[in-house]
């Protein structure tokens, strides 16, 4: 494993009243998504990273003239109103780039008062998707890993001008209307100009597509030599696949751009690693469902429901064949021998004793945890954020690829003006609406 990835473990849990199962592995997950393609957060279309970046820059300037913003407040507030201008341009219809559409109303009050308040729009905005791209293409300089820690960096407002360049919403620039909302309380309206500049359907000029495609190429100069390398890499290869149409991709050889000898290796052990962790979360959402029907407590003591016997099986197998890739993640491995162990029983205590939010063990008793739902939900809130609708790629990736590859592959559509025509069959997730 290259030496840049040392560092990236986190803790394995993370806290959360949402519906979350990390499984003690969240440090693994970062650590294998980091290694397909360091510094990509979960971004997959281009105008997030605009809007975010435009948050940080706008909140500066807001306080410079005395007005109490954090950073979050400001591009929270930003990002729904550019949801809200984009859901009343397209009668409100349902589009994966877009969130709110059950938090947002059409004669809300877009005040920025109301709109920054918590509440006023989704839990899990865009932005949070973000947090570790701003810095690792250096639009942003940060005074710690927190979005309110964030300055927009020259870079940054270079990027910001030009995704605004030619917009002149009430006469005036895009930063000019918008300091206008938050320090005068004026109006944000609903003109075309504006919807142009901030909504996530609207597609970005050319010259900001362009400056984006090289910082994904160049990244900060504060990031480690070997990110960089595997971000630029990964962009080329993905570049290659759009432009020869291929609609599956293998494992057979290593794609020639990808020059670090061992990147090619790192997403074959990620996939081997997320396809152990999801066989995992469907054997518990296996008992979920024995439990909704036979009631919301599960005896470990008696012989176990077949399909509850056969999600475990898939665990072991799954979990074998990461441990003999020879992958030097502990975590990872830590997890991967509890799963292979000879007793299954063994097998589903561990599952449930690191679960705990949905599924928690009493003894030999399985009992509902606080986030249980009765029902399977192998989609976790905490990743949805990140990931990309399935299928919008139309490419047969591997078993367990890194959903940063697919969103590289996305992300690269768009700034190539092709993703907005494979849009209008997607579909979203109702926290996301």
């Amino acid at each position: 494993m290259s030496g840049f990835s040392w560092g990236l473990l986190g803790p394995g849990t993370l806290a959360s009243e949402r519906r979350t199962r990390t499984l003690g592995v969240a440090g693994s997950v970062r650590l294998f998504n980091d290694l397909a393609v360091p510094g990509l957060g979960g971004v997959w279309f281009a105008k997030p990273v605009f809007l975010a970046t435009l948050g940080v820059h706008i909140a500066q300037q807001a306080r410079a003239r005395g007005v109490s913003v954090t950073n979050i407040e400001v591009a929270n507030a930003i990002e729904a109103l550019a949801c809200s201008l984009a859901f009343n341009a397209n009668g409100w219809t349902q589009d994966a780039r877009l969130h709110g559409r059950l938090k947002l109303r059409p004669d809300a009050d877009l005040a920025f008062r109301n709109v920054c308040r918590r509440g006023f729009y989704v839990t899990q905005p865009m932005r949070m998707s973000t947090v570790q791209v701003l810095p690792a293409l250096g639009l942003v300089n940060t005074g710690g890993q927190r979005f309110n820690s964030f300055t927009c960096s020259p870079v940054g407002e270079e990027f910001v001008e030009t995704c605004i360049a030619g917009i002149s919403p009430s006469k005036r620039s895009v930063t000019a209307h918008l300091l206008a909302w938050i320090c005068e309380k004026a109006d944000p309206g609903k003109a075309d100009s504006i919807s142009r500049a901030l909504s996530p359907t609207r597609p970005m000029n050319a010259d900001a597509h362009n400056l984006l495609r090289e910082r994904l190429r160049q990244g900060s100069s504060s990031e480690g030599a070997e990110s960089r390398q595997r971000r630029s890499d990964a962009l080329a290869w993905i570049d290659r696949l759009w432009k020869s149409e291929a609609r599956q991709v293998g494992w057979q050889r290593p794609p020639a751009e990808l020059q670090q000898a061992d990147h090619w290796s790192d997403l074959q052990s990620g996939a081997l690693f997320f396809t152990a962790r999801s066989a995992a979360l469907n054997a518990l959402d296996a008992v979920e469902t024995c439990m909704s029907i036979e009631g919301k407590s599960f005896s470990l003591k008696r012989e176990l429901p077949a399909l509850v016997a056969t999600k475990l099986e898939d665990v072991r197998h799954a979990a074998a064949a990461f441990i003999a890739r020879g992958h030097d993640s502990r975590e990872a491995l830590a997890f991967c021998r509890e799963c292979t162990r000879d007793d299954v029983d063994e097998v589903l205590k561990n599952l449930i004793d690191r679960d705990g939010r949905v599924l928690r063990r009493i003894d030999d008793e399985v009992r509902a945890g606080p986030a249980f739902q009765g029902r399977a939900a192998t989609l976790q809130e905490d990743e949805s954020a990140d990931e990309s609708p399935e299928d919008l790629d139309g490419i047969a990736w591997p078993e367990g690829m890194s959903y940063r590859i697919r969103n590289l592959y996305l992300l690269n559509l768009d700034l190539h003006g092709k993703l907005a025509p494979r849009m209008a069959t997607t579909v979203v997730g109702e926290d996301q609406q």
